[in-house]
């Protein structure tokens, strides 16, 4: 926990004047200080958006045998690639990266927090040897979504989307309740604080566009449109009692606000091919989950609802078994993650490898699916395809996954190429999507992991 002078209640609220006739008053997120000591172009001639997005699968795939034989344009969507062949000419592959984990912790922590936050994780000091220590890491910096939604989000209702298919990985006996969240979530702003992903397609859309019609303002707009002036005095005030991380809370709760009250007042009045699509339920299914949450991140790329994206098909180290393909801790007599571990890359690890590869396939070709402008949504996107270790038997980190999709806004290849990266810094490839979709970051990463080169051929 950070130093903080005083102790506040849970229920404290941040109060303010609105519009002269009445007080408003706002909960707080649960702070530190509530705790004790242990614990193209658009109408306007805007140019159009560009989009980021993560589509993140854990346990990594099969080093030396996932990639292509052939570099450059002409590689083969064949093997554990196969399901990329739909779409291969919008997808490059880049291959040969080791990730330069530290070996300092679990090392399905160490790899997602490397290649999504580029850097070491951060061990909470409330740890005291127990023996499941992922439960207590965390980013120590924002991850690569939310770095882009710092520079993307404009005046986008929502700065950023997380999505979630599988069930996330929960604290293991021993260590309930503890405060790590880079085991679980993928989508950091800050240490300790995670966006939650939203697991059930209906509520994605209910959430989207249960109150929204392409070209109307939402009624709740001038009631609304006040509160986060109203109680912006008090919030200043506030933060000046509260320690770094708290003070790291209440912005991000502010901002979250802001976001609200654009959700609210803003008239969104979407693209050529923006509409309402149909409630898509909640599948039994994974892969129809992940099938119906492309198609609705697809429509609100294309409704300007949002331009970020982070989705966790599966936590690091891969938890949990997949019905679709035949694969269930039933069958396997374990998960997938402790199989692997048992049998290598035997049939059934094959298969769920390219299982992954195929839905992450699906994801890509449902942005296409969407016309915009000239050509479609997918065109003005990068879409970062990649895992926590490049392969979970082992937990090698050697010729480690990376996907890249989309050509936002002819920033990046097309058709797309196959790179090896000949044993260097796979935080290159996140580095790069930042820099096509024009974050001003000089450089990505911190200590082992920073870099400020771009992946070659990458970038036209």
């Amino acid at each position: 926990m950070s130093t903080r002078t005083r102790h506040m209640k849970r229920r404290t609220m941040l109060r303010g004047i609105l519009g002269g006739a009445g007080t408003v008053a706002v909960g707080l997120p649960l702070l530190e200080a509530m705790l004790d000591n242990h614990g193209e172009a658009l109408a306007d001639g805007s140019p159009l958006p560009k989009r980021f997005g993560v589509w993140f699968w854990g346990n990594g795939t099969h080093p030396g045998n996932w990639a292509p034989q052939a570099q450059g344009a002409n590689w083969q969507a064949t093997g554990i690639l196969a399901g990329l062949a739909p779409v291969k000419e919008e997808i490059s592959v880049i291959s040969g990266g080791t990730l330069p984990v530290k070996n300092a912790h679990n090392l399905h922590v160490e790899g997602a927090v490397g290649i999504l936050a580029g850097g070491n994780p951060l061990l909470h000091p409330s740890y005291k040897g127990q023996a499941n220590n992922w439960d207590f890491l965390t980013v120590p910096s924002p991850s690569v979504d939310q770095i882009a939604a710092e520079h993307l989000a404009g005046s986008s209702p929502y700065k950023t989307l997380a999505i979630g298919i599988t069930p996330v990985h929960t604290s293991n006996a021993g260590s309930n309740n503890a405060p790590g969240t880079a085991i679980s979530y993928i989508s950091h702003p800050a240490p300790y604080v995670f966006n939650p992903p939203v697991m059930d397609p209906s509520k994605l859309f209910a959430e989207l566009f249960g109150m929204f019609h392409p070209g109307e303002p939402p009624p709740e707009a001038l009631a609304r449109a006040k509160v986060l002036d109203a109680i912006r005095d008090d919030a200043s005030t506030l933060r000046g009692r509260l320690g770094k991380y708290d003070q790291s809370r209440l912005d991000l709760h502010l901002e979250g606000i802001s976001e609200l009250q654009n959700r609210l007042t803003a008239m969104v009045a979407g693209g050529e091919y923006c509409s309402t699509p149909p409630d898509p339920g909640n599948p039994d299914s994974a892969r129809l989950r992940a099938r119906a949450m492309a198609e609705l991140v697809a429509m609100a790329f294309a409704c300007d609802l949002s331009r970020v994206v982070s989705l966790e098909f599966s936590s690091p180290a891969s938890h949990v078994g997949y019905p679709d393909i035949g694969i269930t801790n039933a069958s396997l007599g374990a998960s997938f993650h402790e199989y692997e571990h048992q049998k290598g890359y035997d049939a059934n690890v094959i298969k769920g490898l390219t299982y992954f590869m195929e839905l992450y396939g699906e994801f890509v070709a449902a942005l296409r699916a969407i016309p915009e402008g000239d050509g479609n949504v997918l065109d003005r996107c990068c879409i970062l395809g990649t895992s926590d270790v490049a392969g979970g038997w082992d937990h090698a980190f050697n010729d480690f996954p990376l996907l890249v999709a989309g050509g936002a806004g002819g920033a990046l290849v097309r058709p797309g190429i196959h790179v090896s990266l000949g044993g260097g810094n796979p935080c290159r490839v996140p580095y790069t999507c930042l820099k096509a979709v024009d974050s001003p970051v000089k450089s990505f990463g911190s200590a082992q992991y920073e870099t400020s080169e771009a992946v070659p051929g990458l970038l036209v």
